[in-house]
């Protein structure tokens, strides 16, 4: 990311480490994945075929349960759990996994999908930044669109949110931290910047409109330390939250290399079918490490599953981004959308109030935002027709950028 000085130039890159962050041990534990409808049941039963005790997420984050062995998140709304354990207990875990049906992956470490040094400023740009909104904000119509997000539930899984910024103060915010030892206040600005490319206010107080969905119901999920680390257990347990908050559209802007011809997570794509299932949407970038076109990575984890809504990034010519990734694998989901991603302003953490960032990262709250109004302007739509709707709204790239098959998210 980089931060925006006079006159819209670009000045100090902003760091996505601090001081203040507590350091996490490396992620350990296990994603538990039950049979839909059955976790409740399983779970009790799991203590005595395991010796491992399994608390409630609703009574206490995952966070709060890192790392303990012989402990783990019970995760009811998504029928699983994240589970630290010895070899002994992995061993019986495998044994009650088999007998049961469950499945059983080892946790990720994630971090968000934004590139550095990729904003180069120019007058010869096709499109720019106005008075009235950002260049992302009128490629995809949402300067036009009648619509603002209201009664819509979203929500950002990220790491944090400056409650205190100008343009947020004003608003109610649900928020919860699923980091040990760290409140929801956002220290780093990745979380700000994506909060405010999705819900950002339409009058902001000292910048051209930047959000797509002013109106809509905030819901931030710490999930990211200050340095932008995490796990795979915090964002299902980022997730869990917001699927029982009713959220109609998560945003997750991090993810980890899936690896060529890898596949995908087959617990997080049920978690994602079973959240589609519940009524909420998610929204992920496809990652940064492509080098168009010579060299096109495989989607990230999550956003390689099926049932996640994949997001590349756009160029201000509406090309695909030099560092969008996008290659196919046949054992995995692919990009599904594309939104503006190069040189997005955006809230950043005070002092500093805005930045400029790049990056799939910032395409996808763009792509939730959008989401967010059609389903304002589709009240009944929810889950997979929410997901349907949005896929038909989009439109194709123009001619001279189609460099590969994808459409570009357009507001109703």
């Amino acid at each position: 990311m980089r931060l925006p000085g006079r006159h819209g130039q670009v000045t100090n890159e902003m760091t996505v480490s601090s001081r203040r962050s507590v350091p996490r041990p490396p992620p350990g534990g296990l994603l538990v994945l039950f049979p839909a409808g059955g976790g409740d049941g399983l779970a009790r039963r799991l203590r005595h075929a395991t010796g491992v005790r399994l608390s409630r997420s609703e009574h206490g984050g995952a966070g709060e349960k890192h790392g303990a062995i012989g402990q783990g998140v019970f995760f009811g709304r998504l029928d699983a759990a994240l589970v630290y354990a010895d070899a002994d207990q992995r061993r019986a875990l495998g044994r009650f996994a088999g007998a049961n049906g469950l499945l059983i992956e080892r946790e990720r470490h994630l971090r968000p999908a934004v590139i550095r040094d990729a904003f180069h400023a120019s007058l010869r740009l096709p499109l720019r930044d106005t008075r009235s909104g950002t260049w992302g904000l009128r490629a995809s119509g949402v300067l036009d669109s009648s619509y603002s997000g209201r009664g819509v539930r979203l929500a950002i899984l990220d790491t944090g949110l400056d409650l205190e910024h100008p343009d947020f103060s004003h608003r109610a915010v649900r928020s919860r931290s699923f980091v040990t030892g760290l409140p929801v206040h956002d220290r780093n600005g990745h979380g700000t910047c994506c909060a405010g490319i999705a819900v950002g206010p339409a009058r902001p107080r000292r910048a051209a409109r930047y959000g797509v969905a002013p109106e809509a119901e905030l819901y931030v999920a710490k999930v990211l330390d200050d340095d932008a680390n995490g796990t795979d257990g915090n964002v299902l347990a980022g997730i869990d939250w917001a699927v029982r908050k009713g959220c109609a559209v998560i945003s997750i802007s991090l993810g980890t290399p899936a690896g060529e011809g890898g596949g995908y997570s087959r617990v997080f794509e049920r978690i994602a079918a079973r959240a589609l299932a519940a009524g909420s949407l998610l929204v992920a970038p496809a990652g940064n490490a492509s080098q168009r076109p010579d060299s096109i990575a495989p989607v990230d984890h999550p956003a390689n599953c099926p049932s996640v809504l994949g997001v590349g990034a756009l160029n201000q010519s509406l090309a695909l981004a030099s560092f969008s990734n996008g290659g196919p694998d046949p054992r995995a989901g692919g990009m599904d959308l594309a939104a503006a991603g190069t040189a997005v302003l955006s809230a950043a953490p005070r002092p500093t109030l805005y930045q400029v960032a790049s990056g799939t990262s910032i395409a996808a709250p763009l792509v939730a935002g959008v989401a967010a109004l059609i389903a304002e302007a589709s009240p009944g739509a929810r889950g997979a027709t929410l997901r349907a709707l949005l896929l038909k709204n989009a439109r194709p790239l123009p001619a001279r950028a189609r460099s590969a098959r994808v459409r570009m998210v357009c507001a109703p």
